[in-house]
């Protein structure tokens, strides 16, 4: 019995030494929780207090969110939470913990802390008498090329981490925390390529000459809308000017294509995609479009370096920042009425559409006056143009080489991808208005694409879109300029919608159906190697069109599912990342 008892008091101690170490684990496990949610108040604050303007808000909001992050990193740094990784059930959760506080402590330390400092000069970046300080320019590429760096770790480090097995509130926090890092991370890119090309496109080194497309949502097109305004747009060192506007509409029908068409663009979208300056962007391809509209424009005017294009809702996002302005013959436009005047109001006032074109022109001269009057919130202009550039309402396309290789890959390009080796699946859809009218104020939309299945690096998508009229029933007494009376077959009052469904390279399309039904329409069209079906949805007012399908990417194609969509006319983004198969 003496011999029993004598091993008692080791087992006892050995057991209070266990417990003490799962009682520390705890601990921090709740200090490491309660960090990263005080870090995550610290960057509210902190975004809040930089788009104010609030310099030393933001510095102090700055420096919290590093002592928590530091705090956080330290607790998940150390042995023992190495070992409790090794744990059953919650150790894969715990990696993932770790993983989220290195990479907030990174981006404390050294992604944030240059950019909050160069939030801090933004003023210098506003235009004055119409001219962009381009030293000021200058000064902002290091420090936002130092803030990408270290998103893009941050991204790189995310995603070495398979969220799949974590616990729901875990994983439901982790990928929050993926797809803000990686949003940030995007628009972060597309700011240090354009801080590297903005001194040359701004005529630091000669007159520079482009193309303004001011794209009508009314009337959607895949690359956003209508291109209802062309503007040139000249820049010399630093100074921008509004030189010559026209009406879309002014370049009529060519007799042949303004460039060759290939065989697919001619069979997916036909000839008018090249004939007619109003439809070059039914391709989704901002690149090709850019293309075109400069060869119809170069027909009636002076040659361009590039081509740009906005829609009225970043106009609206402008108008945020900068102020209201007035335009003669209609109210004072602000960022909240904007897009319900420029897209809708103005066809109920005018009849002429010549009235209604002279409107929209004085609307976009006097937006673009006021920008380069400099006024407003710098800040919050930069969040605006970054919003619209994010939403895929702003894209840019330069002719000259170097400058556009920089901007290649990135939102503001446009670009239908066409990579066979790039590891991330890419899906399309994309929208076509064929009413002839400006009844797509009235449309609404959205795209859910989900990976279901994986093998041997080739997924199995499956696909949803839903387009709604959401028009009154009375739509049919609008104007003939917003119903289109008819002209192109289609009764006042609906609208006919022609959708580009857009598989992954060397992927197919297959099982669509149209609320249910087999889908019987064009076959497939191969398109640089992606395949495109057409889907064509008849809308009634309060109709509701729901498209599915199914896909297959390309083999070699692992990564998350990358899906983009035509932006519509209200805000927001309609493009998605969405989870790959083979993480699952």
């Amino acid at each position: 019995m003496r011999a029993a008892r004598g091993w008692k008091l080791p087992v006892l101690l050995a057991g209070v030494l266990l417990l003490g170490v799962v009682l520390w684990g705890v601990w921090l496990v709740v200090r490491t929780s309660t960090d990263l949610a005080a870090a995550a108040d610290d960057a509210r604050t902190l975004q809040t207090a930089v788009t104010d303007g609030d310099d030393a808000a933001a510095d102090a909001a700055l420096a919290s969110l590093q002592d928590h992050a530091a705090s956080a990193a330290g607790r998940t740094d150390g042995p023992l939470w190495s070992v409790m990784t090794w744990t059953p059930f919650v150790g894969d959760d715990l990696e993932g913990v770790r993983a989220v506080s290195t990479v907030l402590d990174d981006l404390a330390q050294d992604g944030l802390a240059p950019l909050v400092e160069t939030a801090g000069n933004l003023e210098a970046l506003s235009p004055r008498d119409g001219r962009i300080d381009l030293d000021a320019v200058a000064a902002l590429q290091e420090p936002v090329a130092r803030g990408n760096e270290a998103f893009q770790r941050a991204v790189a480090e995310l995603d070495e981490h398979d969220s799949a097995g974590y616990v729901g509130v875990v994983r439901d926090q982790y990928r929050e925390v993926v797809s803000e890092v990686g949003r940030a991370a995007r628009v972060l890119d597309s700011a240090d390529r354009a801080a590297q090309v903005m001194p040359s496109m701004l005529g630091a080194d000669g007159p520079r000459h482009y193309l303004l497309i001011f794209q009508n949502n009314a009337e959607i097109r895949a690359g956003g809308g209508l291109p209802g305004s062309a503007a040139l747009v000249t820049a010399v060192d630093g100074k921008i000017e509004l030189a010559r506007q026209v009406a879309g509409n002014s370049f009529g029908m060519t007799d042949e294509p303004v460039l060759p068409l290939t065989d697919a663009e001619d069979e997916i979208w036909n000839r008018q995609l090249g004939t007619y300056f109003l439809d070059a962007n039914f391709t989704p391809d901002f690149p090709r479009s850019a293309e075109l509209w400069r060869a119809r424009w170069e027909q009636e005017y002076e040659p361009v370096d590039g081509v740009m294009a906005i829609d009225p809702v970043t106009l609206s996002y402008v108008l945020g920042a900068v102020g209201p302005i007035d335009v003669p013959g209609g109210p004072t436009l602000t960022q909240d009425n904007l897009v319900d005047e420029l897209l809708h109001q103005v066809y109920l006032r005018y009849d002429d559409p010549a009235q209604q074109d002279a409107y929209f022109n004085a609307a976009a001269a006097r937006t673009f006056d006021a920008l380069a009057a400099g006024g407003g919130n710098p800040r919050a202009l930069v969040e605006a143009l970054g919003r619209g550039v994010d939403e895929g309402r702003v894209k840019l396309h330069s002719f000259e080489e170097a400058e556009q290789a920089v901007v290649a890959g990135t939102r503001i390009a446009g670009e239908l991808v066409t990579d066979p080796d790039d590891a991330n699946p890419q899906v399309g859809v994309f929208l076509n208005d064929t009413t002839g009218a400006k009844m797509s104020y009235f449309l609404r939309h959205e795209v859910h694409v989900t990976a279901t299945s994986c093998a041997r690096g080739e997924q199995r998508l499956s696909g949803r879109a839903y387009l709604l009229s959401d028009a009154p029933e009375d739509a049919a007494s609008l104007p003939s300029y917003v119903t289109g009376a008819g002209n192109f077959g289609i009764e006042p009052g609906k609208q006919l919608v022609s959708v580009q469904v857009i598989g992954p390279v060397g992927g197919t399309i297959d099982d669509v159906t149209f609320n249910d039904e087999p889908y019987v329409g064009t076959p497939t069209v191969d398109l640089d190697g992606r395949p495109v079906q057409t889907v064509l949805a008849f809308l009634d007012p309060g109709f509701t069109a729901d498209i599915r399908w199914t896909m297959t990417t390309g083999q070699g194609q692992p990564g998350a599912v990358e899906v983009d969509t035509t932006a519509g006319v209200e805000p927001g983004d309609l493009s998605s990342i969405s989870t790959s198969a083979c993480r699952s």
